[in-house]
């Protein structure tokens, strides 16, 4: 129905749509006349579009997706790279390196956590020994998780996990809000599991890590070089390697409540303090790299 009335609108000479979004996006920077200017992915605008709002203005430009610098094939990734290239600064929370090789002004810049985000009293029909949040696109995961739910008792949150319901326990739906929290804190250990596709990425990790420690979980993820130096295995979090290492990790840490407790409280004053979006404001408005607190 939509898309006839679109269709029908456009031949009697109207305005809808792309077009129009371009005006309004236009007329909106006009009048509201902004300091710096804070760009998406930008789906909705045209490169010119784009360039006439950054014309003159300080500019950066934050993109959370990293993994996928190797996919400009995609017309959605060519997007990104092409408005990326107009910009002051380029920040990806992940492979700056692959970025800048494209031809963009990558640096460094972490993802983060809403500072809003609260622990909240544990809830029985949330409670696992193993918690992980996320969607199941990749396989990978889901193989992963397979052989963790063969040894413990695991719950898996999110979309796309139809196919693996039954052994992975899958609940059927995401969480989010006071629900993903009710998560973080009900689950003895709440893992996290990078996609095949940021293979290879020292410092790259989504949003969910500091959002799962900001929440009061204790968090097992998969420590990467660059990771291991942003947050101190048993201060903050803990860190596996392979599934070996990542099942021993369980094991451990399940059978000394009293250490998963501390670091669950020492991990959420850190992530506080140094890694929520508000710490964050200050490199988007003047360009300069992330410095790591534990430097």
């Amino acid at each position: 129905m939509e898309k006839c009335t679109e269709r029908a609108l456009k031949r009697a000479g109207h305005m809808i749509g792309r077009k129009l979004t371009q005006k309004w996006a236009l007329s909106q920077t006009r009048r509201f006349k902004p300091d710096h200017v804070i760009l998406g992915k930008c789906n909705g605008l045209d490169l010119d579009t784009v360039r006439t709002i950054l014309d003159g203005r300080p500019n950066s430009m934050w993109y959370h997706d990293p993994q996928w610098y190797k996919s400009t094939y995609r017309p959605e990734v060519a997007h990104v790279v092409a408005v990326g290239k107009l910009t002051q600064t380029f920040f990806v929370s992940g492979f700056d390196k692959e970025w800048r090789a494209l031809g963009l002004p990558a640096k460094f810049l972490p993802s983060a956590a809403d500072r809003d985000i609260r622990s909240v009293p544990t809830k029985k029909r949330f409670h696992s020994d193993v918690a992980f949040i996320g969607t199941g696109y990749d396989p990978s995961r889901a193989q992963f998780l397979l052989k963790i739910a063969k040894k413990y008792d695991l719950k898996v949150w999110g979309n796309g996990w139809e196919q693996w319901r039954k052994p992975l326990n899958w609940q059927g739906r995401p969480v989010e809000g006071k629900a993903f929290a009710a998560v973080c804190s009900s689950s003895g250990i709440t893992l996290g599991i990078n996609p095949d596709k940021a293979k290879g990425g020292s410092t790259y990790t989504s949003d969910r890590t500091w959002m799962v420690i900001l929440a009061g979980g204790f968090y097992l993820g998969h420590g990467t070089p660059g990771l291991t130096e942003m947050l101190r295995e048993g201060d903050h979090c803990a860190w596996y390697h392979d599934l070996e290492s990542c099942l021993a990790k369980i094991d451990y840490y399940l059978k000394n409540s009293a250490a998963r407790e501390r670091i669950r409280r020492e991990g959420q004053a850190f992530v506080r303090e140094y890694h929520t979006f508000d710490q964050r404001i200050h490199n988007l408005l003047s360009g300069e790299a992330f410095e790591n607190p534990l430097s």
